[in-house]
C-alpha cells in the first residue's frame, strides 16, 4: 500500500489553518520530495496566503505569495524540496474529490511548469470537532469528461 509521509508539525499547521478558516474553505501547497520507493514525503505546507479569498465551498489562494514561499523553500533546501500538490478543506463535508477537485488535479498533472506527472491532492473534511484527511494521487485521465484515475494513499506523520 502506498503511503504519504508528512512532517508532524506541517500536518498540525494544516489542521490549525483549517480551524482558523472554518466554516470557510481554505488550503495551500504541499512541498517535499518523492522517496526512492515512490512514496511522497511532505516536509512543508504552505498556507493560502494573506490575499486569499475564502468561500463556503471554494477558495482562491494568493498564488503569487505561495510561489514566493515555494521559491524560498526550494532555495533553502538546495532544490530538494519541490512542489508535490495541493491541500484544501471541505468544511462540514467529506474528504472526497468533487468534480472541480478532479479537474484541478488533472490540470496540475498537465501543467508543464509543475513538472509533476502524479500530483497529490490532500483534502480535509469535517470541522473543529475533528477533521478526516484523505490524500489522492493522480494516475491518469479516463476517456469521459473530467473523470480521472487516482490512488488513495495512507497518511503517516513523522517527526523530523
Amino acid at each position: 500500500m502506498s503511503q504519504l509521509w508528512i512532517d508532524a508539525p506541517a500536518f498540525d499547521e494544516m489542521i490549525d489553518e483549517a480551524g482558523r478558516a472554518y466554516p470557510l474553505e481554505t488550503g495551500g501547497v504541499l512541498v517535499g520530495y518523492v522517496a526512492s520507493n515512490n512514496e511522497p514525503v511532505v516536509q512543508h505546507v504552505i498556507g493560502p496566503g494573506p490575499g486569499a479569498r475564502h468561500k463556503r465551498q471554494r477558495f482562491h489562494p494568493d498564488h503569487d505569495w505561495q510561489c514566493r514561499r515555494l521559491d524560498d523553500i526550494f532555495t533553502a533546501s538546495s532544490g530538494r524540496a519541490v512542489y508535490l500538490g495541493d491541500w484544501h478543506t471541505h468544511p462540514d463535508g467529506r474528504p472526497h474529490m468533487s468534480w472541480l477537485d478532479r479537474r484541478t488535479l488533472r490540470g496540475i498533472a498537465r501543467h508543464r511548469e509543475a513538472e509533476l506527472a502524479r500530483p497529490l491532492m490532500l483534502i480535509g473534511g469535517g470541522g473543529p470537532e475533528g477533521w478526516e484527511w484523505r490524500v489522492h494521487r493522480y494516475v491518469s485521465d479516463c476517456m469521459a469528461g473530467f473523470d480521472i484515475r487516482y490512488d488513495v494513499l495512507d497518511i503517516r506523520a513523522y517527526a523530523a
